[in-house]
């Protein structure tokens, strides 16, 4: 069987966690019942090294991540401004309203409102204090409720 024997030679290479990978261990898992005692031996083996390499680089990718929420909270709590690093660019924003999974703030990059998933920070630090606008704060709150429903197609967001 040819995909077995891929499978076997390189299991890592299958440990992406792409979606094509998925669908490729998951067909050798649903015909699995069809291999010879050795085949199943050979499959046995290769799944091993499979799952121990996908859970080193769901490892990785997981330690790699930042929890920003601590400086967000301080930023938000004391009116300060925060340097932070979104989509590969620096920006300065000053934080209007924010829940676990999103932030609002006025961008001084785009001179607008805008939401951020805080989980796609790559970078946050905290800067001086800034002027408080009350205006904004109503479209900040207004904006972190709609941000669950929000699709890029249909959402209420520009690209910047």
């Amino acid at each position: 069987m040819k995909k077995l024997r891929s499978f076997y030679e390189n299991p890592e290479k299958y440990a992406t966690n792409t979606k094509t990978s998925k669908e490729r261990v998951q067909y050798l898992e649903s015909v699995k019942h069809k291999f010879s005692e050795g085949q199943l031996a050979t499959y046995t083996t290769a799944r091993k090294k499979y799952n121990t390499a996908l859970a080193a680089k769901t490892k990785s990718k997981k330690s790699r991540k930042t929890d920003y929420n601590t400086i967000l909270t301080e930023a938000f709590n004391n009116r300060r401004s925060v340097k932070i690093r979104y989509k590969n660019s620096w920006r300065t924003i000053d934080p209007y309203s924010l829940n676990s999974i999103y932030l609002v703030a006025y961008c001084h990059f785009a001179h607008d409102i805008r939401t951020f998933k805080i989980d796609r920070l790559q970078g946050a630090k905290l800067l001086e204090t800034f002027n408080f606008d009350k205006s904004l704060q109503a479209t900040a709150q207004n904006r972190l409720g709609e941000a669950s429903n929000y699709r890029w197609h249909s959402g209420y967001q520009r690209r910047y």
